[in-house]
């Protein structure tokens, strides 16, 4: 447990090093990323994927080309080949 002090240290801490908290997901939005997924991949239309990544947001676009329930992970083609993101990791 970190008293307040410690907290409000940490946030500004975080601040200044240009870091984003991981935000927190409730299950309605895991559903509606989850669905958005879903119809990007069955239409392979080009999407947009953010994803968390060591308290920065990045960004892929390109085609779903798979969904890999056994890994957990979606893969996008991309500019550069293709690129394997943790569905743990997706905010939007």
């Amino acid at each position: 447990m970190m008293l307040t002090e410690h907290a409000q240290a940490m946030r500004k801490w975080l601040e200044s090093e240009g870091l984003l908290e991981r935000p927190f997901l409730d299950d309605w939005e895991l559903q509606s990323i989850q669905e958005e997924i879903e119809i990007a991949y069955k239409r392979q239309c080009q999407t947009s994927v953010a994803i968390w990544r060591k308290g920065k947001e990045l960004f892929y676009n390109g085609k779903i080309s798979e969904l890999d329930h056994r890994l957990n992970c979606i893969s996008i083609a991309g500019l550069f080949g293709d690129d394997c993101i943790p569905v743990i990791d997706v905010l939007k």
